[in-house]
């Protein structure tokens, strides 16, 4: 049986956390995310571009079970921008510190990293 997909290019990864507040004040107030999503237990940021990437973030205790949360370990989530020097003097405008320069990489891409502290790890 085939089922079809509602938005077939999207990828939406969830991260479990504890720190939902910092997350969202990460996402939101320093890269300027917008929250579509946002609840006690369950946040949803999408980049500035409304068909752009999205991100989202639970508690452990949301679901009918608990889960454990992200150790803040093993997971890259790259979202693609124009020109990654620009994106990169940007956030760094937002008073957050990248954790690396822009640099290419091997499989052709040029980009740099950010991470976020409240889920890494979590």
């Amino acid at each position: 049986m085939t089922t079809k997909l509602q938005n077939p290019t999207k990828l939406l990864p969830l991260f479990i956390t504890t720190k939902l507040g910092e997350t969202k004040a990460f996402y939101v107030d320093k890269l300027g995310w917008t929250a579509t999503r946002d609840t006690p237990e369950y946040l949803q940021v999408r980049s500035d571009d409304r068909e752009g990437p999205e991100i989202s973030f639970m508690t452990p205790d949301a679901g009918p079970d608990p889960l454990p949360s992200f150790e803040g370990r093993g997971v890259i989530d790259s979202v693609p921008v124009v020109n990654s020097d620009e994106h990169y003097a940007s956030v760094q405008a937002r008073a957050v510190a990248p954790a690396s320069d822009p640099s290419l990489k091997p499989w052709g891409w040029r980009s740099y990293a950010v991470a976020p502290s409240a889920h890494a790890p979590a």
